[in-house]
């Protein structure tokens, strides 16, 4: 798990505590029907953010990230519920509840990058939430007295854009780590995004991507392909209906399956293995993760 989302997930417990305990104290100037309206609007945008991030982080594994959407949801939504009422709890629990799954949904469907920029919008809504309570528990008849009407938006909008850019630093500090140049593995290399001739191969697997996507190599010529997993998630590479020699493999390789090579990568992990193709063509490899070809993780193999 990357340090933003270690930090949105800080941010939005802090924010539901914060929440909670304003509910608390100004439950008296709460109608029923606005108790209500809160806790749906705390519990349905803290489940979504908390769904998508744990989506993102644990992208394969739909049933954990749900469960821990769900879970964020439900606790914010039922607690600050429960300052209201029993009705505006059960209705904080249930869209809590819908948040988490429909975020663990998205997380796993759509690529990091797009997802981080919607775990920034579900958390500019949880923000807005202690901004509508303050909203609803004004009384319509109350009068400005000072200039405070004036700086307390503007000391808020600070805090609120202090908080998103430092969000927004800890996902660019993981995009230029990412971004650092590997070691060169021969003399002769191309582009990453190109094809590349070489007696070893390196692939590195992030954000739902192989890079190098296409691999180009000679028929009878033995090849080690090396998979870095610098995701927080595991990952493969399968080529299906090939011919081929196998020459060593590593402890992660677990194909069996009859012209299947498969090559497994534990989160953060390296693993290689040297082989080579007995016929020419061109082969379509791919992660076998659920959700993760569909999301273009594919690549070629070409042999000459």
């Amino acid at each position: 798990m990357s340090d933003f989302h270690l930090y949105v997930l800080a941010l939005i417990s802090g924010i539901s505590l914060f929440t909670i305990l304003l509910a608390l104290r100004r439950k008296k100037h709460f109608s029923s029907m606005s108790g209500m309206i809160v806790s749906m609007f705390l519990g349905m945008n803290i489940g979504l953010t908390a769904g998508i991030t744990f989506g993102t982080v644990y992208q394969g594994d739909l049933f954990l990230s749900t469960i821990l959407g769900m879970g964020y949801g439900i606790v914010a939504g039922c607690l600050c519920g429960a300052c209201f009422g029993f009705l505006s709890s059960l209705e904080g629990t249930m869209s809590g509840l819908m948040g988490g799954m429909m975020g663990a949904m998205l997380g796993e469907m759509i690529p990091a990058d797009q997802a981080n920029v919607l775990i920034k919008f579900f958390l500019l809504l949880s923000f807005c939430t202690i901004f509508l309570m303050v909203t609803l528990s004004t009384s319509n008849n109350a009068t400005i007295e000072n200039m405070d009407w004036l700086f307390k938006p503007i000391l808020t909008s600070l805090l609120v854009g202090g908080v998103l850019l430092l969000g927004n630093s800890f996902e660019m500090e993981k995009a230029e780590s990412k971004a650092l140049p590997q070691e060169t593995q021969s003399e002769s290399h191309n582009d990453p995004d190109t094809k590349t001739e070489i007696n070893k191969i390196v692939i590195e697997m992030s954000d739902l991507k192989y890079s190098p996507k296409e691999m180009v190599i000679e028929k009878n010529k033995p090849i080690t392909v090396e998979l870095k997993n610098t995701d927080q998630i595991e990952h493969d590479l399968e080529i299906k209906d090939v011919s081929f020699k196998m020459v060593s493999e590593s402890k992660h390789q677990h194909g069996g399956e009859k012209n299947v090579l498969h090559l497994h990568a534990e989160p953060q992990k390296t693993s290689e293995m040297t082989f080579s193709i007995n016929e020419r063509g061109t082969y379509e490899f791919y992660c076998t993760i659920p959700g993760h070809k569909e999301n273009g993780m594919v690549g070629q193999l070409v042999v000459k």
